[in-house]
């Protein structure tokens, strides 16, 4: 597996504030890297940005023990934990039998961690075309 990439938070706050032309969402795995679920999510993810293969989106590797403070803001409590935001705006996700959140909590495996990238930028995608929510459905 791949060796990866942890981030700054103040690297992830920037491209996220950015909202920049053509880089419309912003994926943030919250990870520690102690943590043998976290360190299988945040290979998963390190290899899914190496592979270019989620078009117009930035992936952001976090350690949620350096960050702690920023974590707890955004309610990250257990690792791994997926934040995706579009537009700078937070992207809820609604799962079946589970409340909506604006977390995706536990470890998948590479292909669902891609699946679920993609379900996040179509989420953005039908908002910028008149969708009322931005919200992502999934089944996982």
């Amino acid at each position: 597996m791949e060796e990866c990439r942890w981030d700054n938070w103040e690297v992830v706050q920037d491209a996220i504030s950015a909202k920049a032309q053509g880089m419309d969402m912003v994926a943030v795995l919250w990870a520690q890297p102690w943590n043998p679920a976290g360190i299988h999510a945040s290979q998963c993810f390190e290899t899914i940005r190496k592979s270019g293969n989620i078009g117009n989106a930035q992936l952001f590797i976090v350690d949620k023990d350096n960050n702690l403070q920023k974590a707890l803001e955004f309610e990250v409590v257990a690792c791994p934990t997926l934040l995706m935001f579009w537009k700078g705006e937070l992207i809820t996700i609604r799962r079946c039998f589970r409340n909506d959140s604006s977390k995706y909590v536990g470890s998948v495996k590479q292909e669902t961690w891609l699946e679920i990238l993609k379900e996040g930028q179509e989420a953005g995608l039908k908002y910028d075309q008149g969708e009322t929510f931005l919200r992502a459905l999934f089944e996982h």
